[in-house]
């Protein structure tokens, strides 16, 4: 069992995220691809054309203007349209890479590769993003800016400076928790008492809402709610509703100088002992710290003296 310092260090350690592949790819009719365990987070963008993608046996529809956020370690296969093959951008992210270690930029997409399974590197909850996440960006809004630019600079620079990659991903993943905020998601795609049940968690999470509240609204049962969420969203109401509060606490931490207690009771978690613990929980450190390390006065990255691992393709 871990002592309490190694646990703390692995709370400090747990938001530092970092890019360590990216890169464009046009698909050819009727190529079929697969990757059994990708060791990151993916942000998938269809640039144009069309297709699908299983994730962990689970079929997603795939068309321009859709970015995915993909879950850690995933099982991945790729179907493109055989008339109109999507052409796509990625950006990997590590969400977890400890400072200090050893600089590699790659991502493992199959056991035995470089850095797979690396104990420098872990998944991190990102609330309201876990899971397979779908939204509808523009290539001129600041998502589609930063992922563009992204992808450009590693294709140039083979991301070997690690204060750049860690700083692109910081901008990526704040910039993703703000559209996840806007409520942006496409809801067409849903059953029609999910996306109701999704709007009205949206506009009132900060109501502690439950799951018989949510059964309620719809007129079903329990059971029935829960096997909405798990089917469409991959996740359990329960986790979809916490999900919202911390995505929007986390907003107000890095936007407001409100009291850590006042940010708890904005998004309707009204016991600061149970708000800080749930945050920690789920973020990986404290509001407090989170503030500290991310806010506008947070400290910058430091400086590897280690390199990238050369020769790896662009995948």
């Amino acid at each position: 069992m871990p002592d309490a310092d190694q646990l703390s260090s692995k709370n400090a350690d747990a938001n530092s995220p970092a890019i360590c592949r990216a890169g464009y790819f046009q698909f050819a009719s009727n190529q079929k691809l697969r990757n059994e365990r990708v060791q990151s987070r993916g942000l998938y963008w269809c640039k144009s054309g069309c297709g699908r993608f299983e994730v962990n046996g689970v079929s997603y529809e795939l068309e321009p203007s859709d970015l995915y956020v993909l879950p850690w370690d995933r099982d991945i296969s790729y179907f493109p349209d055989p008339k109109k093959p999507m052409y796509t951008g990625h950006v990997h992210v590590v969400p977890g890479y400890r400072p200090g270690a050893k600089w590699v930029a790659n991502i493992p997409h199959e056991a035995g590769e470089v850095a797979f399974d690396s104990p420098d590197r872990e998944d991190v909850e990102w609330p309201g993003l876990d899971g397979v996440f779908r939204l509808k960006i523009k290539a001129d809004e600041p998502i589609g800016l930063l992922l563009d630019y992204a992808i450009r600079w590693y294709k140039q620079s083979h991301g070997e400076n690690e204060d750049e990659a860690r700083s692109l991903a910081r901008l990526i993943v704040n910039e993703l928790f703000r559209k996840r905020a806007e409520g942006v998601q496409s809801l067409a795609e849903y059953p029609e008492e999910l996306s109701r049940m999704i709007v009205y968690v949206n506009n009132g999470f900060n109501l502690s809402l439950t799951v018989t509240d949510l059964a309620a609204l719809i007129g079903r049962s329990r059971s029935h709610v829960l096997k909405l969420f798990r089917k469409h969203l991959g996740v359990s109401p329960k986790k979809y509703i916490i999900d919202c509060e911390l995505g929007a606490a986390r907003e107000l931490l890095l936007s407001t100088t409100m009291p850590i207690a006042e940010v708890g009771q904005s998004v309707g978690l009204f016991d600061p002992y149970h708000f800080s613990k749930l945050f920690r929980r789920h973020v990986g450190i404290a509001p407090s710290e989170y503030r500290q390390r991310h806010g506008p006065f947070s400290n910058p990255p430091k400086v590897s003296i280690h390199h990238s691992f050369p020769g790896q393709p662009i995948r």
